[in-house]
C-alpha cells in the first residue's frame, strides 16, 4: 500500500515541475491554466498538482486548448 501512495505522489507534479515539462516559465505556466490552454489541476488541501499522465498526453496533442477561457 505503501508504494501505491508513494507511486501516486510521483504522478502529481508542481506547477514548476508542470511548467517545466511543458518547457515553459513558470510565471507562462499559470497563465496557460487560467486561460484554459492547460489541463485541470488536481487540488489537494492547499496544494495544487497536476497529473504527469495527463500533461504528457497534452504535450503529445501538440498542447491543444482543454477548456475555455476562464474569466474573473
Amino acid at each position: 500500500m505503501k508504494r501505491d501512495i508513494e507511486a501516486d505522489l510521483r504522478e502529481l507534479l508542481s506547477a514548476t515541475e508542470a511548467a517545466e515539462m511543458a518547457g515553459v516559465g513558470k510565471r507562462s505556466w499559470w497563465r496557460y491554466c487560467s486561460s484554459g490552454k492547460a489541463p485541470a489541476p488536481v487540488r489537494l488541501g492547499g496544494n495544487v498538482r497536476w497529473r504527469r499522465s495527463e500533461l504528457a498526453e497534452w504535450i503529445a496533442a501538440g498542447c491543444p486548448r482543454v477548456r475555455e477561457e476562464v474569466r474573473r
